[in-house]
């Protein structure tokens, strides 16, 4: 298993992205923490260098402005201050669940260029200096809606299966070269306030789809950390992606047209 000094993680100030902070810190990793909200990166920040008593540089930028992402694709590159692992996690989701029709084009334009440009973008960035170094890991966080048509969903299901393809492609140019690239596709987490009763403010679904969000990062970091292409956490979610490969494609979309429709 690998370990990493230092990570660079977007989306940090929520979510997933904190969880991955918080146990990266833990590891001992020095972070630098990138999201829109400042103040609560500074938040985060404040707290784990109290808990761990690791560094860890505050980087507030907007990764659909073309010049806040260079700012944060020449952290990735700076020789001086080497990241190890990037982890590219922030991302614009599935909410509110329109037919494509319907939603506002630039709506859907923010989403491409949150979850495909800004991560190929900084993928690049990372693998320039680590490929030379001959030593790293990129994390991309994706989706299980990357492997399955989803209704209402159109424009984030195709990024994530762009993003997810991407890695694991990045992933078998990359491993020769000592640098691990892994994709994380989960399923429902909890996150946000509604995290104790099992969801998010907008989406009640029964208790058993919900992932923990503590859990699924614990998996992410393992998984990369062993040079593994894909992760999916969740048994019920493995066997629903078996299950859409075996079954035909016409069936797999009639299924999930129908529970999106509900």
């Amino acid at each position: 298993m690998v370990s990493y000094a230092s990570a660079l993680v977007t989306g940090a100030s929520s979510g997933i992205g904190r969880s991955l902070a918080w146990r990266l810190a833990a590891q001992g990793a020095d972070l630098t923490v990138v999201a829109r909200r400042g103040e609560l990166l500074e938040e985060l920040a404040e707290d784990v260098r109290k808990r761990f008593r690791v560094r860890v540089e505050v980087l507030a930028a907007d990764l659909t402005v073309a010049e806040e992402l260079s700012t944060v694709a020449e952290r990735l590159a700076d020789p001086e201050r080497p990241v190890e692992l990037l982890v590219n996690n922030a991302g614009a989701g599935s909410r509110p669940p329109r037919p494509l029709v319907d939603q506002p084009l630039e709506y859907e334009e923010g989403k491409v260029a949150l979850n495909v440009l800004a991560p190929l973008r900084l993928t690049h960035a990372a693998l320039s200096a680590m490929v030379p170094r001959r030593h790293g890991g990129i994390l991309n966080v994706s989706s299980i809606a990357g492997f399955l048509p989803q209704p209402q969903g159109a424009t984030y299901a195709a990024t994530k299966a762009f993003l997810t393809s991407l890695t694991e492609t990045v992933h078998c140019e990359a491993r020769g070269h000592g640098v691990h690239v892994t994709v994380l596709c989960p399923g429902f987490v909890r996150r946000g306030a509604a995290a104790p009763v099992g969801g998010t403010r907008s989406v009640r679904l029964p208790e058993f789809v919900w992932l923990d969000r503590e859990e699924v990062a614990r998996e992410a970091l393992e998984a990369v950390a062993a040079g593994k292409p894909v992760c999916v956490p969740g048994a019920g979610y493995r066997a629903v992606l078996a299950a859409s490969r075996i079954l035909p494609r016409s069936l797999s979309r009639r299924g999930f047209e129908r529970l999106w429709a509900r």
